[in-house]
């Protein structure tokens, strides 16, 4: 075990680190963008951005770079950063023994980066990461036992809007009494402000639409000293809101391939998944209404 002051000291230096990597309450989309638009304007290379622009991501980092750099300092007698820098390519061969997952040594191994400053190739003295395989994901794959512990008609509620709209936790919970709309083609729409600043209109299935609205109209007759439709209760940690929103993106995917939204031209899916296709211009248009910009991904995290 090492001594309270040292475990003080630790935290305290890496929370000084992660400061100056912190952007939250800044656009990653916008800073993205922006950065494009001065390699285009130069002629030069898009220089990738860097920084933490969301509280989990900031408080995840904190947490995984104190347990790492705590055991460096229980095993060499470290006391500070500087000392626990020289023991990190032994730190990632223990992680490796220890048969970690590959999701957990790489959040490690990314904290202490963003720690450190430094890419993880100079840090741990090796080229490459573990991959991690599709196969390996079973979190949020089915609804867990969490899921019979939230009965309460908030919870209800909670999870009815994100089956509707594919919604995350930070989505549901930035929700406000304004944020339904109409688009152009009579489509009931819902604004969600997501992590790293993103905003987007997502579609409610019309299944659900009508349910969606009494919720709005009663969450916002309701009154309230805060600014958000849904009370925090209504979304404990553990509630499995990635299956619903797995279950709206299959949803949607019928949604579009009813409305022509085919191009004909397949993704073909890999591995296990061998002999699965799917029309990349319905993917396409799923990808965005989830909030993201890849095919594989939709593929890979919600239709299994």
């Amino acid at each position: 075990m090492i001594s309270h002051r040292v475990e003080k000291r630790l935290t305290h230096e890496v929370h000084e680190a992660l400061a100056l990597r912190d952007k939250r309450g800044r656009s990653k989309y916008k800073d993205k963008q922006a950065a494009r638009k001065v390699a285009q304007d130069n002629h030069t290379a898009y220089k990738t951005i860097t920084g933490l622009y969301a509280t989990t991501s900031l408080t995840t980092y904190a947490r995984q770079a104190k347990t790492a750099l705590c055991r460096i300092a229980e095993q060499y007698g470290c006391r500070n950063l500087a000392e626990c820098k020289e023991h990190l390519p032994a730190y990632y061969a223990d992680m490796r023994a220890r048969n970690l997952s590959a999701w957990t040594i790489r959040t490690r191994v990314y904290a202490l980066c963003a720690v450190y400053a430094q890419p993880y190739q100079d840090l741990f003295g090796v080229e490459n990461l573990p991959i991690r395989h599709r196969a390996d994901i079973t979190r949020g794959r089915t609804l867990s036992a969490s899921n019979d512990r939230y009965h309460a008609e908030h919870h209800e509620d909670a999870r009815l809007l994100a089956r509707a709209c594919g919604a995350r936790r930070g989505g549901l919970r930035g929700l406000t009494a304004d944020a339904l709309r109409t688009d152009a083609e009579g489509n009931l729409r819902v604004h969600l402000r997501e992590k790293g600043g993103k905003e987007r209109d997502a579609l409610v299935l019309p299944d659900y639409a009508d349910r969606v609205r009494e919720i709005f109209a009663k969450y916002s007759a309701k009154p309230s000293n805060s600014k958000y439709l849904l009370p925090l209760t209504a979304l404990p940690k553990d509630m499995p809101l990635h299956y619903l929103r797995a279950q709206y993106a299959q949803d949607l995917y019928r949604y579009f391939a009813e409305r022509g939204a085919a191009t004909g031209i397949m993704y073909y899916c890999r591995a296990e998944r061998k002999g699965q296709a799917f029309d990349k211009g319905i993917l396409l248009a799923v990808s965005q209404q989830m909030g993201h910009s890849r095919c594989d991904v939709v593929v890979s995290h919600y239709l299994y």
